[in-house]
């Protein structure tokens, strides 16, 4: 199979111009939503790329995108904010009628959970705490150790309700998509590291692993534990989504564990795959559009 079509990424102020031709004329047509991956999380924009540009597949494609960055599970699901997510996908007449969802989300989300700290006073941040407190991490060399197993279960289970959202609203009578496929992908691990996207703006997992104490040395390795566990929560989802009575989910992870080289540890700039400590560079999203794209099966 070759992968011959560049996918076409439009915004909603192109659906009122010549551009939004291309979605009506196009094999396949996507809704995107998502976060940095899917957007520009670079400071400044052009030194980034996304997946969605890098895009390659064996139908003409055309995807709205309503990606940005910064974006959390948590807000896609705020439909008083997501009010042109909620009206492309399921807004009657105003609605389209959709090949396969693309999903950006939960990175940011997991993010904070493990920017959370062992002080925090909100009851609900609280409880997806992912990190343990310093003085209760046992002794051992199993990164795990690092972990609020209790807190990660919490974590996830909140984010299956927020899944679920998404699915009622893909299923919903004025919508035109009932039933297609939504693609969520896993992240690739980056190498926590003193890399910041902006002035002010990051690092996020060096932060908090200095925060709670954690020996460098094991930086890395907790990362990819975490994500690791983070794919491995996408692989059950349909499953977790059916034990709470949602039929038909349809979830169709896309796997890039392993697609990019992580940055050298000592490095505070773009380096390689990476252009900060969690956001690609134009490199590294070709080599995650490679391996996205051949995850996309519409049959």
């Amino acid at each position: 199979m070759s992968f011959d079509y560049p996918l076409a990424v439009l915004q909603p102020g192109d659906l009122n111009n010549s551009r939004g031709d291309v979605l009506t004329e196009s094999t396949w047509r996507f809704l995107a939503q998502g976060d940095s991956w899917f957007s520009i999380g670079q400071l400044p924009p052009w030194a980034t790329s996304n997946i969605l540009f890098s895009l390659r597949l064996p139908n003409s494609a055309a995807a709205l995108s309503l990606a940005s960055p910064g974006k959390t599970l948590a807000q896609m699901v705020d439909w008083t904010r997501e009010v042109k997510f909620v009206t492309y996908l399921a807004g009657g007449t105003l609605s389209y009628k959709w090949d396969a969802i693309l999903l950006s989300a939960g990175g940011n989300d997991l993010f904070d959970a493990i920017l959370t700290l062992p002080t925090e006073t909100d009851p609900a941040r609280a409880a997806v705490r992912v990190l343990q407190a310093p003085n209760l991490v046992p002794a051992g060399t199993d990164v795990k150790r690092y972990v609020r197993s209790a807190g990660l279960s919490a974590f996830f289970n909140l984010l299956v309700g927020y899944f679920a959202q998404i699915v009622a609203k893909r299923d919903d009578p004025k919508s035109q998509s009932a039933g297609v496929p939504i693609f969520v992908h896993t992240y690739d691990c980056p190498q926590p590291r003193d890399a910041q996207a902006g002035p002010g703006v990051g690092p996020w997992l060096a932060r908090a692993y200095t925060a709670y104490q954690i020996p460098a040395v094991d930086w890395l390795p907790l990362t990819t534990y975490l994500i690791q566990q983070w794919a491995q929560f996408l692989a059950s989802l349909n499953g977790l989504l059916a034990a709470r009575g949602v039929a038909n989910a349809n979830f169709r992870p896309a796997y890039l564990i392993g697609t990019l080289n992580p940055a050298p540890a000592s490095s505070r700039g773009p380096t390689g795959d990476w252009e900060n400590e969690i956001h690609p560079s134009p490199q590294g999203y070709a080599k995650l559009g490679m391996a996205f794209e051949k995850q996309i099966n519409l049959a």
